[in-house]
């Protein structure tokens, strides 16, 4: 009969569910007892995953050491996430740096970052590997470089391509048995039309969010604004999940454009979303996430969105109470 079903032909198969989790440790100055406190959170929430950020600065007190409290803070961590069936996502670089990096110049220094950088993630790899179930080497480039070199666009250019360098040493190291996964601080930038200076500042801002880091990821070209196109190797495909990180109060309608876009102008792999609610008290950030993974449940049946990480705890938790 007309328009009955091929039974000879092969079904698509269904996309795997999206594993939803959350950041841990973020409160680790707070409270010695903040990161077991996440995990029984986490644990009674049943994520499909967690983040921990190691931090860099109490790892490595001095250059070539690793404290062991850290190691086993990670291996601790991993122990409970796997007990309760999910995955431990480790970050490797937070906004504290060790105080010796900084003083060499940290990242604004190619020649230190280029040193240091590397031989902090080959180190805590092989402490750790065997417990990690992915590695985010870094997050939100784009903040992190107008944090550390605001309103000079020729440093500023100079320490974004350091941070490139640094994400492809990084997966040099990190490839292999667990993905690897970018955390790109995209967003919808608008030209102004009225302001010369403004639609420069703009468009200088699209780039770099958008062109820089998902062309140089996509084909290993390194395009800068006021720089000189370069190629640079091993850079092309140098992630296994494409990943991008957003905030705000209700970013569920931006959540279709921004994932296409990525997936568009970056390689072709599975994506992942970090987001980070605001709002002016707990119950409205807990109304963003829900908001948040709503959209992205509706989404993923048409998109590869492999994970969704909320960096609210507490907001997650309130969206299952």
């Amino acid at each position: 009969m007309s328009g009955s079903p091929d039974p000879t032909a092969e079904a698509t198969p269904p996309r795997p569910a999206v594993s939803i989790g959350a950041v841990v440790g973020a409160r680790l100055g707070e409270s010695e007892t903040a990161l077991v406190d996440d995990l029984e959170m986490t644990t009674d929430l049943g994520l499909g995953h967690v983040r921990f950020t190691v931090p860099w600065s109490v790892a490595q007190p001095k250059p070539a050491t690793l404290d062991g409290g850290v190691v086993e803070q990670v291996r601790a961590t991993a122990q409970t996430v796997r007990s309760s069936g999910g995955q431990l996502w480790l970050c490797l670089l937070s906004p504290d740096v060790p105080r010796w990096f900084e003083n060499e110049g940290g990242f604004t220094d190619a020649s230190t970052a280029r040193h240091w950088w590397p031989r902090w993630v080959e180190a805590i790899a092989d402490a750790v590997g065997d417990d990690v179930d992915g590695w985010v080497p870094l997050e939100a480039p784009f903040a992190m470089a107008n944090r550390l070199v605001p309103g000079d666009p020729r440093r500023h250019g100079e320490l974004v391509d350091t941070l490139l360098v640094a994400w492809r040493d990084a997966w040099r190291l990190l490839q292999g048995p667990v993905p690897v996964a970018t955390s790109l601080d995209v967003r919808t930038v608008v030209i102004p039309r009225d302001d010369v200076v403004a639609a420069e500042a703009a468009r200088r801002e699209e780039h770099l969010r958008w062109h820089t880091w998902l062309r140089a990821l996509r084909d290993g070209t390194i395009t800068i604004p006021g720089r000189a196109d370069r190629e640079l190797a091993d850079m092309a495909g140098a992630c296994d999940q494409l990943g991008i990180a957003v905030s705000g109060t209700d970013t569920s309608s931006d959540l279709e454009p921004l994932l296409h876009r990525t997936a568009e102008q970056g390689p072709d792999r599975p994506l992942a979303l970090t987001f980070r609610p605001v709002g002016p008290d707990p119950d409205a950030r807990a109304e963003a996430v829900d908001t948040v993974l709503r959209r992205a449940a509706e989404l993923a049946a048409a998109l590869p969105l492999a994970r969704v990480t909320v960096t609210d705890l507490d907001a997650l938790t309130r969206t299952r109470s």
